[in-house]
């Protein structure tokens, strides 16, 4: 298995001792309103992502390029250019890894922690995050809780319609993960079944431990 880098705002899967969010309705974040509002009014919401992650060594980023889908209140969905593809939803998730040839299943407890900080941003955040504007559309968010496996901060940064254009974490070890998103697009719900991902022949089935 892989390490989970470059999932970990995604998905957010190495959140695991995170605790899960307040259920009650929380007024957003500036930096999350207009993502909020959008999903809210139209219950989809789909973006081109980039990530980038920079190699501690000094040598050249790795770079992932991929699709990424939201539904409210608890289905996210990535689709990586080079198969792989991740989703959650209320009641579990998969993980397609063609580079093992293995999906991974995992149960609606553990999606229930994997999905935290996409709900939480798609949520508001504010139970989550505190946050400092740093001006030019840019906001310092930084976790209130002290748990294993959160960012040091995170940095976003918005485009000229409020919604996220840059994200970039800062972790313990110092390295530095960045997530791109282009062409935000609004539409209707697609329900679960669109965040249920199908074993392709000859794969095998994991489940998350």
């Amino acid at each position: 298995m892989r390490k989970l880098s470059i999932e970990m705002f995604v998905l957010g899967v190495v959140l695991a001792c995170a605790p899960t969010p307040a259920p009650a309705a929380e007024p957003p974040l500036q930096a999350t309103r207009a993502l909020v509002a959008r999903l809210a009014a139209t219950g989809r919401g789909e973006a081109a992502i980039t990530v980038s992650i920079a190699d501690l060594m000094g040598g050249a980023d790795r770079v992932d390029r991929g699709r990424l889908a939201l539904e409210p209140p608890d289905r996210a969905r990535l689709d990586f250019a080079t198969g792989e593809k991740l989703a959650v939803r209320g009641d579990g998730g998969e993980w397609v890894q063609p580079a093992a040839r293995q999906v991974i299943r995992m149960t609606r407890d553990q999606v229930g922690l994997a999905a935290w900080l996409w709900e939480t941003f798609m949520k508001g955040g504010q139970s989550a995050f505190t946050e400092r504007a740093l001006g030019g559309r840019r906001f310092l968010l930084t976790p209130r809780a002290d748990a294993v496996g959160l960012p040091e901060s995170v940095t976003l940064t918005l485009d000229t319609r409020g919604l996220p254009a840059t994200i970039e974490f800062e972790e313990a070890g110092g390295g530095l993960t960045r997530y791109r998103f282009e062409g935000w697009r609004f539409r209707a719900a697609r329900g679960a079944a669109a965040f249920k991902l199908a074993t392709p022949a000859g794969y095998t089935v994991v489940e998350m431990p």
